[in-house]
């Protein structure tokens, strides 16, 4: 996050910035009900065609390439392991349901669901 906004990465900074001023001005237009919604179909549009993709590539006994959200982030986190395991367990006590629902529906575990 500092780096972010500090700028160490300008690359990543000015991505930042344009997103949260495009929600921004999209939630100064329209309600956050229809932001949220647009986003989750946007997010939804990217992930099913990957999704598809990979199918295609098991249906065609082809190894697909590693799923793009299991690569690790480098480099050190600045909290401490007392720290990190406090926030962890009550992050979980709220929102286990919430994650696990839309990761099922996002991720496209099951293609009608999801569709």
């Amino acid at each position: 996050v500092w780096e972010l906004l500090y700028w160490r990465a300008p690359g990543r900074s000015a991505l930042a910035l344009v997103g949260a001023l495009g929600t921004l001005g999209c939630l100064a237009r329209f309600s956050a009900i229809s932001v949220g919604a647009y986003g989750a179909l946007a997010v939804l549009g990217v992930t099913l065609p990957l999704r598809l993709h990979r199918a295609a590539l098991r249906a065609l006994h082809r190894h697909p390439p590693e799923h793009p959200c299991r690569v690790q982030p480098e480099g050190a986190v600045g909290l401490s392991l007392e720290e990190q395991q406090r926030w962890a367990r009550r992050l979980a006590r709220h929102l286990v349901a919430a994650t696990r629902t839309l990761a099922r529906l996002f991720l496209v575990h099951s293609l009608p669901e999801s569709l």
